[in-house]
């Protein structure tokens, strides 16, 4: 049970790093191409790099509604990563909670 919770702990956090690596990077390639082919939809999102409008654009994949084939390709390595923080964070929660019944804690 140890194993099982240090490796739960261990992969969310890995997938926690990588996600926001890849949310970051996504984010300053795409705010030009919202700025100036898409600027309705750069105002929804807002300018904040980690603010709920701009994760919830990510997660429900937002940039679809473009219809730009350009814009897809570039936002779809960010909603990739938006899932890996949320499945990151499932993971150390699961942790957490075999932890707590296990009575590690």
């Amino acid at each position: 049970m140890l194993a099982t919770r240090e490796f739960l702990l261990i992969m969310g956090l890995v997938l926690i790093v990588a996600g926001l690596t890849a949310y970051v990077i996504v984010w300053l390639l795409l705010a030009v191409p919202l700025r100036d082919h898409h600027p309705a939809m750069r105002k929804a999102i807002g300018n904040v790099l980690i603010g709920p409008r701009a994760l919830a654009f990510y997660l429900g994949a937002g940039w679809r509604a473009a219809r730009d084939a350009n814009l897809s390709v570039l936002a779809f390595p960010g909603t990739v990563g938006v899932w890996g923080i949320v499945g990151g964070i499932a993971s150390c929660a699961v942790s957490e909670l075999l932890a707590i019944i296990g009575g590690t804690r």
